[in-house]
């Protein structure tokens, strides 16, 4: 999603934000988010960017480094004014991007993350990317860290997910310096990371970590309806597509499952993203062609 964002909640994680815009400058990290774009920092890819088309596997990757940091967002009144003016914004775009109404989720988190204990079998052949699963220090689950790993573990190993392509496999650990952390982080630690321009909440991939939202993990979007297993799935795949070097998709024939790589978080129709990220490219230009496709977790239904 939306990667390099403005308005006033970067007033509100003033502080962190510094912290990681600094890092940025130092490390030229790479983001590749579910509603942001892959920037010139690595050149390695422009070719593929410039064709519009997806690179054949995941040699390139960004910098192993990354932030560490708690945002503080503002308390009392100034947090309510700040979220009336989120909600007021967030009505303003087509009804598919909000955020679904649903149970209480966390907001705030310390800006760390613990690793999930357990392991899997290698999954796939071909090159190993090892991933660990993670939770943000302060985010605490009804049905335990477990509840997300389990999740995890399952999309990253299914038939139908990225190990199906056959070039590549996956291996989760709980040791050691991974090639991939999947981490469930608050949604305010989530706006900071993964910005708020398009002002409604969103899970990203910056560098060698996927970021899912509990904002999202515990509502999902519009276009799974009452599916937040399926929506939990897309979510993974889509972050970890971004992670293999995939780039943003429209929906290419009427009716027919959505590329997984499609703002699904969005919508699945073509017309909507074209609305909601008229002021803020996504990798790919989309057309108001009247598309609208199914929803789908799954990089090879």
């Amino acid at each position: 999603m939306g990667v390099f964002q403005g308005g006033h909640q970067r007033a509100l994680y003033a502080a962190g934000l510094s912290v990681l815009c600094v890092l940025v400058v130092v490390l030229g990290f790479q983001f590749a988010a579910d509603r942001g774009d892959v920037t010139s920092t690595r050149a390695a890819v422009s070719s593929w960017e410039a064709s519009g088309t997806n690179p054949p596997s995941a040699a390139v990757r960004a910098p192993a480094s990354e932030p560490v940091f708690a945002p503080q967002p503002p308390a009392g009144l100034e947090l309510a004014r700040a979220e009336e003016q989120d909600l007021a914004a967030e009505q303003a775009l087509v009804p598919s991007a909000r955020l679904p109404e649903g149970e209480q989720f966390p907001r705030t988190g310390e800006g760390t993350w613990r690793v999930v204990a357990g392991t899997s079998p290698r999954i796939g052949s071909g090159p190993e990317h090892t991933y660990t699963v993670e939770v943000e220090d302060g985010v605490r689950l009804t049905g335990g860290d477990a509840s997300f790993a389990d999740v995890v573990q399952h999309a990253l190993s299914d038939r139908r997910g990225w190990t199906a392509r056959g070039d590549l496999a996956v291996r989760r650990v709980d040791s050691g310096e991974p090639d991939l952390r999947v981490r469930l982080t608050s949604s305010g630690t989530a706006r900071a990371l993964c910005g708020f321009e398009i002002p409604v909440d969103v899970n990203c991939r910056i560098a060698q970590s996927v970021y899912l939202s509990a904002a999202r993990w515990a509502r999902g979007a519009t276009a799974f309806g009452a599916d937040l297993t399926g929506y939990r799935q897309y979510a993974i795949n889509h972050e970890v597509g971004h992670f293999f070097s995939y780039l943003h998709e429209a929906c290419q024939e009427d009716g027919q499952p959505a590329p997984v790589m499609m703002q699904q978080t969005f919508s699945t129709a073509n017309d909507d993203l074209v609305d909601v990220t008229a002021d803020n490219p996504q990798q790919v230009t989309v057309s108001r062609d009247g598309k609208r496709c199914t929803a789908n977790p799954w990089p090879f239904p």
